[in-house]
């Protein structure tokens, strides 16, 4: 889709993704300061909306409310050979349109996008967390399993953390440039400080401030959990460290104590 000199970048997603997009929007464009990287390249985003027929094994999207979703530029469903498009942003309507004018598989209508309404896998969220959750031993007993290889961190679509890395030129000592990288709470050196110095050392203490900004931090702030329901942490552990068990013990212990 043309937009000047350069082009419209089209994003296929499912419903928990684009609440995600909802919650980095809040880190990097409502957060205080506007950052210019994210926000360049998110006003030239259009996002095509995939319905889900059926349940993933591990998500849990209907738990955290992000099963629907309505605010999609269009919305695409596959039919055997023949795809239909109900799309709400008039610059792509014009756009798509002028190609099913040219072809028969491709149908612009007003269809209803596919939600699942019921997970396999179900999380209660604990209603009030405090403080002393931060202390609990169950952060010490799956710190001891977690091997810290971050891979939780990079496959989450809320997850925001960055690093600066210093890029040296081998060709002239004197050029290099400053790059901004994606990073995780989860692996060693992130928090470390001139002298040594570093917060969260223990794969317990990461592991709990993980959670707790998913569930407690971010929505104390900002009003809804960060937390999308996916499921795809729970996927990538080679550990098989379930962040969606955790959250469950957390509320049980809670309605126990």
């Amino acid at each position: 889709v043309p937009k000047g000199p350069e082009k419209d970048i089209l994003i296929f997603l499912r419903s928990c993704d684009l609440h995600a997009v909802k919650r980095l929007d809040q880190i990097y464009l409502q957060n205080g300061v506007e950052d210019f990287y994210y926000a360049r390249v998110r006003e030239r985003e259009k996002f095509i909306l995939m319905g889900c027929e059926s349940t993933c094994a591990s998500g849990f999207c209907v738990s955290m409310g992000t099963n629907q979703s309505d605010n999609y530029d269009a919305y695409v469903k596959v039919d055997q050979d023949t795809v239909y498009m109900d799309v709400k942003c008039s610059q792509l309507n014009a756009e798509i349109c002028a190609e099913a004018m040219t072809t028969e598989e491709i149908k612009v209508a007003e269809v209803t996008p596919d939600f699942v309404t019921e997970n396999k896998e179900k999380v209660t969220l604990p209603k009030n967390l405090s403080n002393a959750s931060f202390t609990d031993e169950i952060w010490q007993e799956y710190g001891a399993r977690c091997i810290k290889c971050g891979r939780c961190n990079f496959v989450c679509p809320t997850c925001t953390c960055f690093t600066m890395q210093d890029i040296f030129y081998r060709d002239n000592a004197n050029v290099g440039e400053r790059r901004r990288v994606w990073a995780s709470c989860q692996i060693d050196g992130y928090t470390e400080m001139a002298g040594g110095h570093g917060f969260r050392k223990s794969q317990g203490d990461r592991m709990r401030f993980k959670v707790m900004h998913k569930i407690y931090d971010f929505e104390k702030r900002f009003g809804y959990p960060m937390c999308v329901g996916c499921g795809r942490c729970d996927d990538v552990c080679p550990e098989y460290i379930s962040y969606s068990n955790c959250v469950n013990r957390l509320a049980k212990e809670e309605s126990e104590s």
